[in-house]
């Protein structure tokens, strides 16, 4: 992780994610601008958090950990998802990872700060508890598609929601060697994934090229992933 000392930068990734509108001058002055890289953690479970992060830039994958050890995907945040607030009042300990997927720029925000900000600030409450609900939405939701949906449903679900921001065909984050990681992210087994990923092979959905997983057929796999993201 990285501090990026430029307030000037700072104030225009605010203005440009439309924050001017929700903290005050003074606020946005004092917030930190810190840049995490691929796989980096910006929290991990039992954290006591101090800060508020907002992710102005780039994408996080947040999941759960469960009592046997595996990880459960709970959804990809992209901006302007925050992280923290659902911990900030009563300081209640992290109970997600969140990693940088690729490299991500989030402005934090203290504590002290924000509880200030909360005395005048009807703009800042009425943002927050849109982001609350937003969590409670998709966190049925995921919920429901890990425990409901089959395994190329989930699959489909999952790829959508990583390449839907790209610009392009190609699943960078996925690449094969990490299907192992992904099979527990899903709930499921490695060799079954691995089924999953010959069969989407064989009907020309996606395609293994040079170590990775590249989507062919958009179209049918918006339609396995019935318009279930994980996000």
């Amino acid at each position: 992780m990285q501090w990026i000392a430029d307030r000037e930068t700072v104030h225009a990734l605010a203005g440009h994610n439309g924050l001017g509108g929700i903290f005050s001058t003074g606020a946005i002055s004092a917030m930190e601008l810190r840049c995490y890289s691929d796989g980096e953690a910006v929290c991990s479970v039992g954290d006591q958090l101090e800060h508020m992060f907002i992710l102005v830039q780039g994408r996080l994958k947040i999941h759960t950990l469960l009592p046997n050890g595996k990880s459960l995907l709970v959804r990809f945040a992209r901006p302007m998802s925050v992280i923290g607030d659902v911990e900030l009042l009563h300081q209640y300990p992290v109970k997600n990872e969140v990693v940088s997927v690729g490299e991500s720029l989030l402005l934090v925000a203290g504590r002290k700060l924000l509880l200030k900000e909360f005395e005048e600030n009807t703009a800042l409450l009425r943002f927050l508890v849109g982001e609350l609900s937003h969590k409670m939405y998709t966190l049925g939701q995921s919920t429901a598609l890990n425990l409901l949906y089959p395994l190329e449903n989930r699959f489909a679900s999952y790829l959508m929601s990583l390449f839907a921001d790209s610009g392009g065909q190609r699943v960078e984050e996925l690449r094969t060697a990490t299907l192992a990681e992904t099979a527990d992210l899903l709930g499921t087994s490695y060799r079954h994934l691995n089924r999953i990923v010959r069969r989407f092979v064989e009907e020309g959905i996606i395609e293994r090229r040079q170590g990775r997983l590249c989507v062919l057929d958009r179209d049918k796999l918006a339609l396995l992933a019935n318009g279930n993201l994980y996000e």
